[in-house]
């Protein structure tokens, strides 16, 4: 089931997680007795020697001192270019080293230039960049302990929680280990270093539910089909006929013109067939713009109440798709379950993370590592969903829920982009474009 199984108490050693930096104290870019310019320190070359992060949460600071704002964050076994020798020493004895493309990491517990550190030896599963999720999903199908490794003891784990039925977590590795209440059992790995008893997980699949990009080809208004039992019509004069059945979580392309027969509005369709408007979601072309609209500014355009998604550049739409927001819609985001309206940038991106921001991820169970998640400035997050596939459909606690491989295309095209060994960015670059947010009606 997994692609890696390493023996012994090498692995829990190599991945326990090291909470004290040793890396402290004041901002001073100082180095016996010389000032460090940083406006003129080179950024590293990408293909230069690397540094490798070997802790769960490796910080990258803005400058070459701890008191610095964290910018960005590396996961264990991930690798960033650096330069050849350290900037400075000062308060970081392993040495302050530049990395491509911006940003300093201080060597030591929590990054190495050592790239024989057996941490890297068992640390290979890093999150895929290219698929529409980064990781390996697994949900539990009980009930269960969440076990951390128990050092006292060698190869062995103690509880550190409980995990309600149907959480989901990603996997990155698996190793057989003691039990606090006796005996063995063979644990699935978090890219954490935590541990969940195998036997009570099972493969999550994927939602294969996506949207449509558009161009010259396919341009808006098109029409997604959130419900079941849709069927197709033909009209011949004042009267319409029932035809195919249409399946649902598929994209009809749509004409523009529709006819009112009665009182229901019918929506063309290139092949001469209809839809009826109650049976779908319609993303129809705007017609005004807000304020903020300038011809290079991407942006993003959701609505709660059809639950639909739009990116923009400029005026140009280029992407079509459904999400689900909080359950009740337009209730107060302050006390329910409700998607806060309004206008907001994107503050902050991660691959993966456990950290939801305003808002939990799901009401009933544990969600770790969710994927594509991108931090707005109100604190909710837009991120993908593997727990479910009810887009199009209010659903959760408030954040914005896109399937997998939508968030995985916006995650690629918002910027900043995440630069490679990096797994978050906390900080937008100056001179970099933000992405705006329009959350609305």
């Amino acid at each position: 089931m997994f692609e890696r199984k390493t023996a012994g108490v090498l692995f829990p050693i190599a991945i326990l997680t090291l909470l004290a930096t040793g890396c402290n104290g004041s901002d001073n870019t100082e180095e016996s007795g010389e000032t460090v310019n940083l406006a003129e320190v080179p950024v590293p070359a990408p293909d230069g020697p690397k540094l490798a992060s070997v802790d769960k949460s490796t910080p990258i600071f803005e400058r070459p001192t701890p008191s610095a704002p964290t910018i960005g964050r590396m996961r264990a076994g991930a690798m960033v270019a650096r330069a050849q020798e350290p900037l400075s020493k000062d308060q970081c004895p392993g040495g302050w080293y530049p990395i491509h493309p911006r940003g300093f990491v201080c060597a030591g517990q929590e990054a190495t230039t050592n790239l024989a550190h057996p941490t890297l030896a068992v640390m290979k599963t890093l999150p895929a960049r290219e698929a529409p999720l980064p990781y390996r999903y697994h949900s539990t199908t009980k009930p269960t302990s969440l076990y951390e490794w128990d050092r006292s003891k060698g190869a062995a784990v103690r509880e550190v929680g409980k995990l309600r039925r149907r959480s989901r977590l990603a996997v990155v590795g698996s190793w057989s280990a003691q039990l606090p209440e006796g005996g063995t059992a063979n644990l699935a790995m978090l890219p954490d270093g935590r541990f969940v008893n195998l036997a009570h997980l099972e493969e999550t699949s994927v939602p294969d539910f996506k949207g449509t990009v558009l161009d010259d080809k396919m341009k808006l208004p098109v029409a997604f089909v959130v419900k079941q039992g849709i069927r197709s019509w033909s009209i011949e004069g004042k009267s319409a006929t029932r035809g195919d059945p249409v399946e649902a979580r598929t994209m009809i392309p749509l004409t523009g013109r529709f006819r009112t027969i009665g009182d229901v509005q019918f929506w063309a369709t290139p092949d001469d067939t209809y839809v009826r408007h109650p049976d779908v979601t319609v993303v129809r072309r705007r017609d005004g713009y807000p304020d903020f609209v300038k011809p290079d500014q991407k942006w993003v355009d959701i609505s709660v109440i059809t639950g639909t998604v739009v990116l923009y550049e400029g005026k140009k739409p280029v992407y079509a798709t459904l999400c689900s927001v909080g359950m009740d819609r337009l209730g107060n985001p302050e006390t329910g379950p409700t998607t806060q309206m309004g206008t907001f940038e994107i503050t902050a991106k991660h691959l993966t993370t456990s950290e939801p921001g305003k808002k939990p991820f799901a009401d009933d169970h544990e969600v770790f590592d969710v994927p594509w998640a991108q931090l707005l400035s109100s604190g909710q997050m837009i991120h993908g969903a593997m727990w479910h596939s009810r887009f199009g459909v209010e659903h959760g606690p408030g954040n914005v829920q896109l399937s997998p491989t939508d968030a995985a295309y916006l995650f690629a095209w918002t910027s900043p982009a995440i630069p490679e060994g990096w797994h978050s960015v906390l900080q937008i670059p100056e001179g970099e474009p933000k992405v705006v947010v329009l959350i609305r009606k």
